[in-house]
């Protein structure tokens, strides 16, 4: 996984980022695996998914 989040500094507002940190790792894990369980080995590009820009 590519780290695109920087590390949680010291200040009040760790404990939050910590969490952040967190949620996006599950988040990231989740895809990965509905990915793997729908037959694809990377996630799909907004192309793919019908994204309009």
């Amino acid at each position: 996984m590519t780290r695109t989040i920087p590390a949680p500094a010291n200040g009040p507002d760790r404990e939050k980022t910590v969490a952040l940190h967190r949620l996006v790792r599950h988040l990231v894990a989740d895809g990965d695996a509905r990915a793997a369980k729908a037959g694809r080995r990377a996630r799909r590009t907004l192309a793919q998914m019908g994204a309009v820009r």
